[in-house]
């Protein structure tokens, strides 16, 4: 793909959906949305290091909401995948990602891959992986990269410290100057790409 295609194509993804940021309270709590501009420049500096492969990478959003993060991040991973325990925000996705579709289309840019799976269910339940594996034979142990918006970020840490392939990342966004520790991972980036908010852990 042309850099320079990308480059316009994920600005016009950052551009949509932090034009439509949500936070507000619902069964499961207060919801947030991630900023996809500074996500993206963090993308940018993951893949210039390495971290991110886009023919090999496997992501994993543990509560992607309305899918905004996994459609931005279908451009640089291999498959992009994605959990919302709350099935209303869930649904979400198919409205918007069509919207942004035709934007994009418009603009003549790069449609995302259709490598974006997205599941309702608990990130924290065995059953939730089962149905995954089910669906599209991927398994908890083969996840690369792991995502969330500080929401239950402890929880998962331990699930990823425990369940984990060795090797996989962590990235929590939310952080700014107090990192948290979690047994098993190793901060690799306390602030990925300058941006105050975003710390990669690796498990160790």
């Amino acid at each position: 793909m042309d850099p320079a295609r990308l480059t316009e194509t994920l600005a016009v993804i950052a551009d949509y959906y932090d034009g439509c940021k949500v936070g507000y309270c619902g069964y499961e709590g207060y919801r947030k949305s991630t900023d996809l501009e500074k996500f993206n420049r963090c993308m940018d500096e993951l893949v210039a290091l390495g971290f991110i492969d886009p023919n090999k990478t496997v992501f994993l959003d543990l509560g992607c909401g309305d899918g905004r993060v996994n459609l931005l991040m279908s451009y640089f991973v291999e498959r992009s995948i994605g959990i919302e325990i709350d099935p209303e925000i869930l649904a979400e996705y198919g409205r918007r990602s069509e919207d942004l579709s035709r934007r994009i289309q418009r603009s003549n840019l790069t449609l995302p891959p259709s490598n974006i799976f997205l599941f309702p269910g608990n990130s924290l339940e065995d059953s939730t992986y089962e149905r995954i594996s089910e669906s599209i034979g991927l398994k908890f142990v083969e996840i690369d990269l792991f995502y969330t918006y500080i929401t239950l970020h402890d929880l998962f840490a331990a699930k990823i410290a425990q369940e984990a392939k060795q090797g996989a990342l962590y990235l929590v966004y939310g952080f700014s100057k107090i990192l948290p520790q979690y047994q098993g991972l190793e901060i690799l980036i306390p602030d990925v790409a300058s941006q105050g908010i975003v710390a990669l852990y690796r498990k160790g």
